[in-house]
């Protein structure tokens, strides 16, 4: 793997660890990253985690990761955005469910050790049809669950308020 790769994945393990390990939780030895965090902020918040997630995956795809491994990693994210959706459960999941560190995991071990001659292996084509119909799924989930939560609110407010 050429060092412009070997630093690409690097900065991959350094984003994912911001997003699901990077703060640690006082007394315990369990962490938690920005992507829970961010999550809190409705809609907002999960198209943020989303697209940093997303390109994760569009990086892997660049490094040479397998169909397989990219089609795993985005229906990781795809559960991550799905549950993470829902109000207050979804941000506790979300701090359970490190979906990126996961999809590192998968990376690493698709990725050709370092010691490997890049020049001879020649990386298959990527299909996106798979992988666009699951980040639209993802897209799709957060926008109905958002219009159901912004709903819900106008009608809590106007219950309220009345």
């Amino acid at each position: 793997m050429s060092t412009e790769k070997l630093q690409k994945l690097k900065r991959l393990k350094t984003l994912s660890k911001l997003l699901d390990n990077a703060i640690p939780i006082p007394g315990t030895k369990y962490r938690i990253g920005l992507d829970p965090i961010i999550g809190l902020f409705p809609a907002v918040g999960d198209y943020a985690t989303l697209v940093v997630s997303g390109y994760i995956v569009f990086e892997a795809a660049k490094l040479g990761a397998k169909q397989d491994t990219l089609t795993k990693m985005a229906m990781n994210i795809f559960i991550d955005s799905l549950v993470g959706s829902v109000p207050i459960a979804g941000d506790l999941f979300d701090v359970a469910w490190k979906a990126n560190q996961i999809n590192l995991d998968l990376l690493e071990k698709d990725l050709p050790a370092p010691e490997a001659l890049e020049s001879s292996v020649i990386p298959e084509k990527t299909d996106w049809k798979p992988i666009i119909l699951i980040f639209g799924g993802v897209i799709l989930v957060i926008a109905v669950s958002s219009f159901i939560f912004l709903w819900l609110l106008k009608l809590i407010i106007a219950f309220l308020f009345s």
